[in-house]
């Protein structure tokens, strides 16, 4: 019987923790892959880490790492009126010729405990709906769930994704009818709309951080709950000092002309990812917006609001296909409704995904029902800072 114990995260880890991510996630069939540099980035350089927020089960004989938990940012969201502090969980993996034997049980359990230890209110996650994590782990151990995430896909760039899948070259008509037509009727609409004649954009590659991040933490508590504001040491973590070039944002800014200064009403930012699957031999750029969100009371009815998020969306997609994205993805949680619509304006694929899963840490505290929609950090639903 092999010797497996259980510690925290030391420096030396990464390829090991990077090659188990790797291993555990294609299981499924497809996924991004981690680097020991980008694992590095990922963890170790976020903000607060700390060794013991990375539980590790070893084969000890082996020095062979076949688990890992990791407690991601502990921050305070706010959710309704009260805000709470809480902690993310990411990265619940396990090597395939280990499960089954409740490793990744254990290492929640250590998670929840160092979770406990630093006084958080409550925990959250995001579990696949019908796997085997979600039903014999994470609801055993008293997480529940509390919204259900859906996926929006779209094709931006539709030559370079029959480049990459030559296979798909005889389906050219029908994605170009999904994508592209409804961009060009969606354009007339805002054309001959007069309330648009002073909006204007600009689409700013690695360029403009912090007027981004300040127009982010102005805009989206208005309308979602659950945001964790950026400060500078977070932002500079999630988009400047990242490791490749695939992870450089795009930043898209709607602004109005208002008495003859420029003000910003809206915006988004997107990166992408590289998805392999080595079984069949395919590697896509996977484009990711990490946030969309509109001023919802630069709008004077519910039809003007409707072609705002229309025309930001169209923004979103011109800058995906600047970088060359052939597939688009947004996860959004249940009850933005106004996004939703716009969203479905443009052919977006929608598929029910994710279930969004918390766990009070303390018996006095009740997660109070939503008042507006749940905002889910990239970094807690992709996994993806």
């Amino acid at each position: 019987m092999e010797n497996i114990i259980y510690r925290h995260y030391q420096e030396g880890d990464e390829e090991q923790l990077a090659n188990l991510f790797n291993l555990a996630f294609q299981m499924n069939g497809a996924g991004i892959v981690r680097t020991p540099k980008s694992w590095n980035w990922r963890y170790v350089m976020s903000p607060d880490f700390e060794p013991e927020m990375c539980l590790i089960a070893e084969v000890k004989d082996k020095k062979l790492i076949v688990g890992a938990t990791i407690v991601n940012l502990v921050e305070e969201i706010p959710l309704n009126d009260k805000t709470y502090l809480t902690a993310d969980i990411n990265d619940v993996s396990c090597h395939p010729d280990y499960t089954g034997r409740g490793i990744a049980t254990n290492l929640m359990r250590m998670a929840i405990d160092y979770i406990k230890k630093r006084e958080c209110d409550i925990s959250i996650l995001t579990a696949d709906y019908n796997s085997f994590p979600r039903k014999k782990i994470y609801l055993k151990l008293g997480y529940v769930d509390i919204d259900r995430e859906y996926l929006f896909l779209n094709f931006p760039n539709l030559f370079k994704l029959i480049k990459d899948f030559l296979a798909l070259g005889f389906l050219f008509p029908v994605f170009f009818v999904l994508s592209y037509i409804p961009r060009f009727l969606n354009r007339i609409r805002l054309k001959f709309n007069k309330f648009f004649k002073d909006f204007f954009y600009e689409i700013s590659y690695n360029k403009k951080h912090f007027e981004y991040m300040e127009a982010a933490n102005k805009i989206i508590p208005k309308y979602y709950i659950g945001y964790p504001l950026y400060n500078k040491k977070k932002f500079k973590w999630a988009r400047i000092k990242v490791p490749a070039k695939r992870q450089k944002p795009t930043y898209i800014f709607i602004k109005n002309r208002e008495k003859n200064r420029e003000k910003i009403i809206g915006g988004a930012v997107i990166t992408h990812q590289n998805i392999y699957a080595f079984k069949y031999g395919i590697k896509i750029r996977f484009g990711v917006i990490h946030e969309i969100f509109l001023d919802k009371t630069e709008f004077e009815n519910k039809k003007n609001l409707h072609l705002g998020y229309i025309y930001l969306i169209d923004k979103i997609m011109k800058a995906a296909t600047q970088r060359f994205i052939p597939v688009l993805s947004y996860q959004s949680t249940s009850l933005d409704y106004d996004l939703h619509r716009a969203l479905r304006s443009f052919s977006f694929f929608k598929f029910k995904y994710d279930s969004v899963m918390i766990k009070t840490m303390k018996e006095n505290i009740r997660i109070p029902k939503f008042k507006k929609p749940l905002y889910i950090p990239s970094y807690v639903s992709t996994g993806i800072p």
